[in-house]
């Protein structure tokens, strides 16, 4: 675990209100660092997605703030906050006849020319992010006809060549098999260590987030709570994510009883 209190902060977000046409959760705050790994847990509904969405711009937020290295996110533009942030949805959309290298030199799309052609770095770079979530040996194959498993790791490899700061992925393992969930958040733990990258994702794997992540952001029915996952079992966070539930987290076991 990294040392959150030698952590500068990155991400701010300052009494956040989320929502669409009505606010469906407020008084966020929030940090999270160069380097560290967050997840975002709650029960189904609280607005994970929502405040993942919000953060990557892609959504307009309530009331409060989101600051990105000490700016508003409604001070960047667009191409500017596409070098600060990158965003995996829970489903990327498949396209067929697209290869596995054109499916992840999209991530590129800031840095290519008017013909979207991109230039002999990126294209080393590219191919570096391929290799770096082991799918090297599928660069030609057509990325529609990946696995889950697999398609999911070019998702997080194409995130990984718009080279922003922060990434964000809205539940990455949500449907994958045991062995593909635990791949995939040690690979992002890996990318964060090794690329100094914020790593930020929406979870339902409890137990994968107090092992693995720095901090974690708890959406609990009353309030919003952070903290590194220690210190938010002694004070029995995790049982504020289930309204009216019998439900009680056990410390020693890290799940639910």
């Amino acid at each position: 675990m990294i040392d959150s209190t030698n952590i500068k902060a990155v991400l701010r977000l300052e009494n956040l209100s989320l929502g669409y046409d009505r606010i469906i959760y407020r008084d966020i705050n929030g940090s999270a660092g160069y380097g560290q790994m967050v997840a975002v847990v709650g029960a189904n509904g609280m607005g994970k997605s929502t405040l993942l969405r919000s953060v990557a711009g892609i959504l307009k937020y309530h009331a409060g703030k989101i600051e990105i290295e000490g700016k508003s996110v409604e001070d960047y533009s667009s191409r500017d906050l596409s070098l600060k942030i990158s965003y995996v949805p829970s489903q990327s959309p498949r396209t067929k006849n697209l290869s596995l290298f054109d499916m992840v030199s999209a991530g590129c799309y800031s840095r290519s020319n008017w013909l979207g052609v991109i230039g002999k770095e990126d294209n080393e770079f590219v191919r570096s992010a391929i290799k770096m979530v082991g799918l090297e040996q599928f660069t030609e194959r057509d990325s529609s006809l990946l696995s889950d498993g697999e398609f999911q790791r070019a998702a997080i490899a194409r995130s990984l060549v718009q080279n922003s700061t922060i990434m964000l992925l809205d539940e990455p393992t949500a449907f994958l098999d045991i062995a593909n969930r635990i791949t995939t958040v040690k690979l992002l733990k890996d990318i964060a260590l090794r690329e100094n990258k914020t790593i930020i994702f929406s979870t339902h794997d409890l137990l994968q987030a107090i092992k693995l992540c720095d901090k974690i952001w708890v959406m609990g029915h009353n309030n919003f709570l952070e903290g590194d996952p220690e210190e938010l079992i002694e004070k029995g966070a995790f049982d504020t994510m289930f309204k009216d539930s019998s439900l009680r987290f056990d410390p020693k076991l890290f799940t639910f009883l």
